[in-house]
């Protein structure tokens, strides 16, 4: 009874909507609604004509925006596969609707159903990447019929935040799409898709009727997690507050939230200077969050919020009690609060961001603030963004000031320019980004960007840096064909060549490298990649960790090839496959004989019907002389043979019930060491040093099982194990080095989580 009007109570939001959304397009509403029949084959890029075969209707009312799409198909060649949230699988039937609520050419959201009802979202912004960490609060349903397959979208007015006014229109710009299965080809209403860089541009603006509409949902939570490893084990309440007066201010505050992993991270195995980069998965940080995303690319991130929680900092050796201290480390920190306000009024917004982690036994939680505007003036954005980080523990604070700018030149050139200044502890550093994509016409496209951090940036505090003591000159173009014969079993070909530079700011030039990627597209729907690759001798900068006496090595030239092939999607089966080769020139300073790699991937994945897929993997890399950093100017290089096997697994039973497996085994071994140590000048010599081989076995397993009681209320039990096992001067064979960390975890995590909405 409890779990009846319980579900009753959660589902009164979508029971209230005068529109049913069931995948049947009878109210007579949609009979007056705004009507799309013309699209362009837009993957591949023909932007071949379609009339008829896709109607999408839009129309909107006091409760929100609808779209229907009416897909004409036989139904026999419908497929309907589930996928998880933000998978886009080449495996069921599409629609998407793209909308920029605001009609502005700033920021558009990605909306899109399978047929089967799996539902994907994403955000795209004028300076950043394609991105699927937001999960909005919209439904859709879908339905087949014999000859044609219906769409049918709910996007309440608060779905986001958009600029209000009192005028009884708004101007949205949008496109509509259909993914079709057969031909894995999409189609645009508007002749464009988000990944393309005039997409702002070619969006189709349209006026529809207005309205304004507040939203409080309140997500409390209740979380017991039991690590068996460490034999500890929690139980914790807290609560999400998300409010929008629909008057363009929204309010987003969590109190003790729970931000365990209900996902697993890839494992990422990273013997480098370089920092990895995580994307975020945590709910709260992805809400509304894309005001404070200045980015560019995998190079830096003004904001990183994986950075709040993460593993405290101590001082056991200033304890008292230094062994307690030590005991009681622990590998992420609790989090009091987190609070986000973001403002909207015509052409400008304005957004605060703070969040304090908790304080502990043995250390003291860092706090974290920031405040951010734009405003948009024609065609051009200007932006401000300013960051603070308080660490007590390390007796620190670091500050981050940004200007960013945008102008959109005309509908072929788009510039772009970050300004950054940063101050810990009394040290400044500076930093800057400019940038260009110009497209001369709508196959080819041209791109340009400087890069330079001085030695004192300091980004990582709060936000994330690739490396500083930098300076980067890349250019790039490509150009794709189309226009080929009708008996050609072609149907795109793409071309893509990329000349960087990079240096540290004394001007030691890294190896400049010239990068050239082919992408070929068959009408079975296969597709083959064959890419090239040449780096010129130079200097590492990194790979000493900026010792002052030794900053670099002298590295020789590496020239590789790689080769990658995507089957089509046979009735129950898939495969792909990776080979690439990598070989450098020897050193003349030691008895080298080259460096030279070998890899190799396989993977498949089986679905034997709609609610089932499995997918495994299997990598092999071998590399001789490979070149790793053992302290200050002592280097070695190894014979490395890596191996890693991964299994997944997707199940669904109708939409409520979803078993998730993800997991990947990893097993390294550095062996026939030689120790080699650098001169002043970088040039590597022979060294009479002891130097040991070594393994690492990394596990990554969990499962996961989600019951969704309604929209965005879930419930979650999740099994996690993983672990790392290093080894130094150890025979263990392969399957050893797979099976120790499973036998000896690091984290053993049983939990158990709701998460409702009100």
């Amino acid at each position: 009874m409890f779990k009846k009007y319980l579900f009753y109570f959660l589902s009164l939001p979508l029971l209230s909507n005068a529109i049913t959304i069931d995948g049947e397009l009878n109210e007579p509403e949609w009979k007056t609604a705004h009507k799309i029949t013309e699209f362009y084959e837009t993957s591949p890029y023909t932007l071949k004509r379609y009339k008829d075969e896709t109607v999408a209707l839009i129309f909107s009312n006091p409760d929100g925006i609808y779209v229907g799409f009416i897909n004409y198909q036989d139904e026999s060649t419908m497929l309907s596969k589930k996928t998880m949230r933000d998978e886009m699988s080449s495996l069921s039937e599409k629609n998407s609707i793209n909308i920029d609520f605001d009609g502005n050419g700033t920021k558009a959201y990605i909306i899109a159903v399978a047929l089967g009802d799996s539902l994907f979202d994403a955000t795209k912004i004028q300076s950043g990447d394609f991105k699927t960490d937001w999960d909005g609060d919209w439904i859709a349903k879908t339905k087949k019929y014999k000859d044609y397959w219906v769409s049918e979208f709910y996007l309440p007015w608060n779905v986001t935040l958009m600029n209000q006014s009192s005028q009884k229109k708004r101007k949205i710009n949008y496109t509509a799409l259909r993914y079709r299965t057969s031909n894995q080809a999409w189609v645009s209403s508007a002749g464009t898709m988000a990944m393309r860089s005039d997409y702002f541009q070619n969006l189709t603006p349209l006026e529809i009727d207005n309205y304004t509409k507040s939203k409080l949902n309140f997500f409390p939570y209740l979380a017991s997690n039991k690590n068996s490893s460490t034999n500890i084990q929690e139980t914790n309440v807290g609560a999400e507050v998300f409010y929008n007066s629909g008057k363009g201010d929204q309010l987003n505050l969590t109190l003790n939230p729970d931000f365990g992993q209900a996902e697993s991270d890839e494992v990422i195995v990273n013997f480098s200077a370089q920092e990895t980069f995580y994307k975020e998965k945590r709910a709260f940080f992805n809400e509304n969050q894309s005001l404070f995303d200045i980015s560019n690319y995998n190079r830096y991130s003004v904001i990183n919020t994986r950075r709040i929680g993460a593993k405290p900092s101590y001082d056991c050796a200033a304890e008292a009690n230094e062994n307690e201290c030590n005991q009681s480390k622990k590998s992420y920190s609790d989090i009091d609060f987190a609070l986000r306000y973001t403002k909207k009024m015509d052409d400008n917004q304005f957004g605060v961001f703070a969040a304090k982690e908790s304080d502990e036994k043995f250390s003291t939680g860092r706090e974290y603030y920031a405040l951010r505007g734009k405003s948009n003036i024609d065609n051009k954005t200007l932006g401000y963004m300013l960051t603070h980080v308080i660490d007590d523990i390390n007796h620190s604070s670091s500050t981050v000031k940004v200007i960013d700018y945008i102008n959109i030149k005309s509908e072929q050139l788009t510039t772009y320019f970050d300004l950054l200044s940063t101050e810990k502890n009394g040290i400044n550093g500076e930093g800057l980004r400019a940038q260009y994509t110009y497209k001369p016409d709508k196959l080819s496209r041209n791109s340009g960007s400087i890069l330079y951090f001085d030695k004192e940036f300091r980004l990582n505090d709060f936000g994330y840096l690739q490396r500083n003591d930098w300076f980067h000159l890349g250019v790039g173009h490509n150009i794709q064909k189309i226009d080929f014969a009708k008996d050609s079993n072609v149907i795109l070909k793409d071309f893509n060549i990329d000349i960087n530079y990079d240096a540290d700011t004394d001007g030691n030039s890294n190896p400049y490298s010239i990068e050239q990627k082919n992408r070929i597209e068959f009408k079975d729907t296969s597709k083959f990649k064959y890419d090239f690759s040449y780096k010129s001798s130079g200097k590492n900068t990194t790979i000493t960790r900026k010792n002052e006496i030794y900053p670099y090595v002298k590295i020789k030239d590496n020239f590789s090839i790689t080769g990658d092939y995507e089957a089509p999607n046979y009735k129950y089966w898939t495969y792909d496959w990776r080979v690439s080769f990598d070989k450098a020139s020897k050193y003349n300073t030691w008895n080298s004989k080259g460096y030279k790699k070998r890899f190799f991937k396989i993977a498949g994945s089986i679905f034997p019907n709609d609610n089932l897929k499995l997918q495994s993997e299997f990598r092999v890399k071998k590399e001789k002389e490979w070149l790793n950093w053992i302290d200050a100017n002592n280097l070695a290089v190894y014979d490395l043979n890596q191996r890693i096997v991964s299994f997944n697994l997707n199940w669904f039973r109708g939409n409520k019930h979803e078993i998730r497996l993800k997991s990947q085994f990893v097993a390294l071994e550095a062996k026939r060491p030689r120790a080699l140590i650098t001169d002043v000048s970088g040039t590597l010599l022979d060294l009479d040093k002891q130097i040991s081989s070594f393994s690492n076995g990394i596990n990554s397993f969990q499962i996961r099982y989600r019951y969704e009681i309604a929209p965005l209320s879930n419930i979650y039990l999740v099994y996690t194990k993983g672990g790392n096992v290093y080894e130094e001067d150890d025979d263990r064979s392969f399957s050893k080095i797979l099976k120790d960390p499973w036998e000896n975890p690091d984290n053993e995590i049983l939990s158990l989580k709701f998460r409702l909405k009100y």
